[in-house]
């Protein structure tokens, strides 16, 4: 008897384990692997782990992707007018919210880019803000307006990114990434299992409606080249229908024997917008077309319960000092460095991304100054005080300078500062570094590098205080000059007096080898600038050539 209930214990248990098993690999906290590394073929690479984590949090437990070669080439059309959208997207897709704390190297499985489509006029506004935001978060691709050439011809002959799948949705479309991944992961589409070779070559969308084939498209990454090499040789099923997928989609559709793509017309995962969020399927769902309204977006993100793709990771160098690289993107109403704006802040950021730092433009700042009754350039402090308490050191630069030596670096200003003012502690000591070039009369506010202090918060914050240099008198450079020399915040600033040659040379006194050439000129420094940075990546090549700065302003 006693033998019967010990069987009959054991059997009790092992249904318990057994039964306890079955609902952990059935949870959806377990079962579902977030989506990895992926090599060429599109296997994921990446141990399983957990998807348990806050849907608005864009940063994973995968490593970092350091291949170069991404699952998704994710591309979304868009036009040069439609930054409010472009800010949406970002946000809902990615968490990007600003760029105070940019994504220097793109390094999860997902590569994207916004690329905006080919204009002949726009208004100077708009073409001032769209400047700014191209500084600002340099996802931003132009394609040129080349003839015969329509725009989605020019994203399948992309070179420079390899890919297992190209996603191109355009910028009234939401599209949930993670969700889009486990299924090509799966391999299972509209309830068909896909081989290698039919995930390859897939062409997957909405192609049998006008209007809707736009809005998301995915390409398996072999589908590329057969499209754009018929596209001249096939039939046009529908003149209606101009985009170069869709008139292949429908070709091969329509002549099967000619195909080797493997072909999905989807309308219930890639829906039209059916201006109700409660009518929108939450189980089908891949991508909705056809947004527009901002507060649709956001709701249908909610609804979808669309998770964050990670884009890169945040940096993790504990041993390193945590540099900003800070300058202007904001472009004034003359338009003067319109032309100059893109290039002189590529210089920054290509010089901030060789040595390790953060490149941030700043323009709202700039922008909101006509509320605060000041001149623009008093959106230099209030873009400092934004961007400081995330870094150690931010080095300030106008955007009128060049860095000319990509080989200075912060680190070596840094050991040389303490070495001048007599070693470590008394450096500890300094928060603001700043010169006055010779013969000046007072310092030269367009370059200077600042510590993240309870000092340095103190004296931005008085120097704001400065109401009578608002709209006169040298503005934010002469309230800083005046703060710098009173006898409480001396200690605190590292003078560097009469100096042309550490981080602030006119372009007149520049000598090869000096680190950063500032243009402050009464005319407009744009031609000169461009010049400069076009005879710096001349050097750069050829470090023994002769140079000269002895530009001529235009007025």
């Amino acid at each position: 008897m006693a033998i019967y209930h010990f069987r009959k214990v054991n059997v009790y248990v092992a249904a318990f384990l057994i039964a306890l098993l079955i609902f952990l690999l059935s949870s959806p906290y377990v079962a579902q692997n977030s989506v990895g590394t992926f090599d060429p073929d599109g296997n994921n690479l990446t141990p399983p782990t957990s998807n348990v984590k806050d849907k608005d949090a864009p940063f994973r437990e995968d490593p970092p992707n350091i291949s170069g070669h991404y699952n998704l080439l994710f591309v979304v059309t868009s036009t040069i007018g439609a930054m409010r959208q472009r800010k949406l997207l970002r946000e809902t897709l990615f968490g990007i919210k600003n760029n105070l704390k940019p994504c220097t190297r793109q390094d999860g499985n997902v590569y994207y880019k916004f690329l905006v489509q080919p204009y002949k006029s726009v208004e100077k506004g708009t073409l001032r803000d769209f400047t700014a935001e191209f500084v600002e978060y340099d996802d931003i691709v132009e394609f040129p307006n080349i003839s015969g050439q329509d725009f989605q011809e020019s994203i399948l002959s992309w070179k420079g990114i390899t890919y297992n799948y190209l996603v191109i949705i355009n910028d009234k479309t939401l599209i949930n990434l993670e969700k889009l991944q486990q299924i090509l992961e799966r391999s299972v589409i509209r309830g068909s299992t896909l081989t290698m070779t039919q995930k390859r070559m897939l062409v997957w969308g909405s192609f049998m409606m006008l209007d809707f084939d736009d809005m998301a498209i995915i390409l398996g990454r072999d589908a590329v080249a057969p499209i754009l090499e018929s596209k001249n040789s096939i039939n046009v099923v529908d003149s209606n229908f101009t985009n170069t997928i869709t008139r292949a989609f429908q070709y091969y559709q329509k002549y099967p024997d000619n195909n080797s793509l493997y072909l999905v017309n989807d309308d219930v995962d890639i829906i039209d917008f059916p201006n109700a969020i409660e009518n929108v399927p939450i189980e089908s769902t891949v991508a909705v077309g056809h947004i527009f309204q901002e507060d649709d977006m956001k709701d249908l993100f909610e609804h979808l319960s669309v998770s964050k793709t990670l884009i890169c990771h945040p940096r993790n160098e504990p041993n390193k000092l945590n540099i900003a690289v800070v300058t202007s993107s904001f472009v004034y109403n003359d338009l003067c460095m319109l032309p100059a704006a893109r290039l002189t802040a590529e210089n920054k950021r290509l010089y901030a991304e060789r040595n390790g730092y953060s490149f941030i433009g700043r323009s709202s700042e700039f922008a909101e100054q006509i509320y605060k009754n000041r001149k623009t350039v008093w959106g230099k402090f209030d873009g400092i005080e934004k961007v400081l308490p995330h870094y150690d050191w931010l080095f300030w630069l106008d955007m009128d300078t060049v860095i000319m030596n990509y080989n200075v670096t912060i680190e070596s200003l840094i050991e040389k500062f303490t070495d001048l003012v007599g070693g470590k502690e008394q450096f500890e000591k300094k928060h603001l570094i700043v010169a006055r070039p010779s013969n000046d009369r007072m310092i030269n506010a367009g370059v200077f590098l600042i510590r993240n202090s309870e000092w340095s918060r103190e004296f931005l914050r008085l120097t704001q205080t400065r109401r009578d240099l608002y709209k006169s008198n040298m503005y934010e450079q002469r309230a800083m000059w005046d703060l710098m020399r009173k006898p409480e915040w001396v200690p605190g600033t590292l003078f560097l007096d009469q100096d042309d040659r550490t981080f602030n040379t006119f372009p007149k006194r520049y000598i090869k080898g000096d680190f950063v050439v500032h243009y402050a000129p009464d005319g407009c420094p744009a031609k000169p600038i461009i010049d400069a940075i076009g005879k710096m990546k001349k050097l750069e090549k050829n470090p023994e050539m002769d140079l000269s700065l002895d530009h001529k302003m235009d007025h």
